[in-house]
């Protein structure tokens, strides 16, 4: 069967058996251990196309990642077609439109815009492509002024279940275009998106690092500050505790900090009114807010682009208060299994929101993410068991559904979009693929 596919097309076929196949297969997240039926990667449209006729033809299910962010075991026994060749990209400033391939990552689309005056609503690392962001709701710098990824799609290029390809958009399928706008992979393979671009004529940004000591009373102003902030300006907070390893640099190894994370895509004075009372709540022992490009926004986190074993677990809030603070302290304020707690301050204003869209802004006012890096198979339930302990310990101040960006491998849709928006979604997904060819990280069952 392998062989058939791979005679039809002008990419390459990876399967059980072919010497790179486990490198080829695996997620970002090596923690996941998708194990796919086979993996295209695919020259252009017409080997999605193809790919898709093959699979409906034959009963088989397809699943679409780029980079392979975001996976889940929904993967497993699909043919995975990665999109990476499809990396166009083509910019209309004077329309404030991007029209991207659905191999395209962030980092170079933010690159592309330098010199505009403009920015997409990328998220916190570059390596992200720009379709699957936006297909999965997508929480960006920028979204507490102008919505989330997801609203900024203008049209679509899909291959539906039929393996046909076209153009849509709100004018000539409005209910495709809302179900794709958090719905994922589930209602066809992206293969080109149009997406709304955003001024940001005087992008500022950058990082706070304090001594993990002044934790307490840096995320105390921290939740003064995101109280009280502008709009456009976006706040992150984390504890961070970096390992003693060899492949940490000297500064930073075996070291713990408290960081803050800060954009704004216009009127800094706003971004440093917002910082003055976080960088008087104790001695920055790091400073780097300054003026950035739209390609250099990309970099603030520092996220990893390689692949990585890791697991999370999320959960949503609207209050940080003395107690939280308190009890998040408690339980990771020191060096453990967790590598990383990190809040992001959420709510966007009114005027932001997108109404109709399946992964609508959400609604609490703060989302934390554990994170803990998982070297070796042995400490994977251990970190899980202490995500789980964190999760556990802050679920008093739990609110509202988690942005559907932020779900981990053991959610699903529900704990994003409630049961009216799934059950539109669920007749959609009915009506554009009654035998369920197509399978986005997170099904709809």
């Amino acid at each position: 069967m392998i062989e058939e596919l791979r005679e039809s097309l002008a990419g390459r076929v990876v399967g059980p058996g072919d010497p790179d196949w486990e490198s080829v297969r695996t997620a970002w997240n090596l923690s996941i251990d998708q194990l796919p039926l086979a993996v295209v990667e695919a020259a252009g449209p017409a080997d999605v196309e193809h790919t898709v006729t093959f699979a409906a033809a034959r009963g088989l299910r397809v699943a679409a990642q780029a980079g392979g962010h975001g996976a889940t075991k929904s993967l497993n026994g699909t043919i995975v077609l990665r999109t990476n060749a499809l990396d166009d990209i083509w910019v209309d400033s004077e329309a404030r439109i991007a029209r991207v391939g659905a191999g395209v990552r962030f980092g170079a689309l933010q690159t592309a815009l330098d010199g505009t005056g403009l920015t997409s609503l990328l998220g916190s690392t570059g390596d992200v492509s720009v379709v699957g962001f936006c297909l999965g709701g997508g929480l960006s710098w920028f979204s507490r002024p102008y919505g989330s990824g997801a609203g900024s799609l203008r049209a679509v290029e899909l291959v539906d279940a039929s393996g046909s390809r076209r153009w849509i958009d709100d004018t000539t399928d409005s209910d495709l275009m809302w179900a794709l706008r958090g719905g994922g992979g589930n209602f066809g393979v992206v293969t080109s998106v149009e997406v709304e671009l955003f001024e940001a004529p005087e992008i500022t940004a950058g990082r706070l690092m304090f001594p993990i000591d002044q934790a307490e009373a840096v995320l105390t102003a921290y939740a003064s500050a995101t109280a009280t902030a502008a709009d456009h300006v976006t706040l992150w907070a984390y504890l961070t505790h970096f390992p003693d390893a060899p492949f940490m640099p000297e500064p930073i190894r075996g070291q713990s900090f408290c960081m803050i994370d800060a954009a704004a895509p216009f009127h800094p004075a706003a971004l440093e009114a917002a910082l003055a009372p976080i960088r008087a709540a104790g001695t920055a022992v790091v400073d780097s807010v300054a003026p950035q490009t739209s390609g250099s926004i990309a970099g603030i986190t520092q996220e990893p682009d390689e692949p990585t074993a890791c697991a999370v677990v999320p959960i949503s809030f609207d209050s940080l208060t003395p107690e939280l603070i308190g009890t998040l302290l408690k339980q990771v304020g020191g060096p453990s299994l967790v590598f990383q707690a990190q809040i992001r301050h959420l709510r966007a204003s009114t005027e932001a929101r997108h109404a109709g869209v399946a992964a609508v802004d959400p609604a609490a006012k703060y989302v934390l993410n554990g994170l803990a890096i998982v070297p070796t198979p042995e400490l994977q339930q251990p970190a899980v068991a202490a995500l789980h302990a964190l999760k556990e310990a802050l679920a008093p101040w739990a609110s509202g559904k988690l942005p559907p960006s932020f779900l981990g491998a053991e959610d699903s849709l529900a704990d994003s979009i409630g049961e009216q928006y799934l059950t539109r979604l669920r007749e959609i997904k009915q009506k554009v693929d009654p035998t369920g060819v197509l399978v986005g990280n997170y099904p709809l069952a």
